[in-house]
């Protein structure tokens, strides 16, 4: 019964807020902020067959943090300027109307996009 009416006595008190507790708060608000801006997007590359309609079949379907964010399709035809580079055949979500030049490595792929899904996250 004791108990019971202190915390009764207690909670008719309005809470001051510490000063301390208004800058822990407007710190963390702020970490959290900055600590998003400093992690890289995660790009991972799974092999996959694309029906192009041409030679180019080897492709890369492209996931950023889990989702599909693009596919990637090998140039092999011999017509194209560049065979062997890699083209953004579609992009999804911020990616959706950009037009890059072929990469030459998977790697200059996954550098390009991961800068412009950062990009976008910063946004």
């Amino acid at each position: 019964m004791q108990l019971h009416a202190e915390l009764s006595a207690s909670q008719e008190r309005p809470l001051e807020r510490s000063p301390d507790l208004a800058v822990a708060g407007a710190i963390a608000g702020r970490l959290t902020v900055n600590q998003r801006h400093n992690v890289e997007t995660l790009v991972v590359l799974q092999p996959i067959a694309v029906d192009t309609g041409s030679p180019d079949r080897e492709g890369m379907l492209v996931l950023a943090n889990g989702m599909l964010v693009a596919v990637l399709v090998q140039l092999m035809a011999p017509e194209h300027r560049n065979p062997g580079y890699w083209f953004l055949e579609s992009g999804f979500g911020s990616l959706r109307d950009l037009k890059p030049p072929a990469f030459e490595t998977l790697e200059e792929a996954k550098r390009w996009l991961r800068q412009r899904l950062n990009t976008r996250d910063a946004v």
